[in-house]
């Protein structure tokens, strides 16, 4: 798989875990956009060594929730 294909793919898992997180926690979409982006697990879903861009936005907001 091609290196923008996982990009593409991690930028979807990305921005469904920031709406679902606005949501579950009633803050702005932005607020949302900069905890998971200022974090280490958004550091891991685009290091594609780790698989976790293969795991969709439920696993990346678990794994997220654990290393937060």
């Amino acid at each position: 798989m091609s290196i923008e294909l996982k990009k593409f793919c991690a930028d979807l898992i990305l921005t469904d875990a920031i709406m679902d997180m606005a949501a579950e926690k009633g803050i702005t979409w932005q607020e949302a956009r900069s905890r998971i982006i200022n974090s280490r697990a958004y550091t891991d879903l685009y290091d594609f060594e780790t698989g976790l861009w293969e795991n969709g936005p439920d696993y990346f907001r678990d794994y997220y929730s654990k290393i937060a």
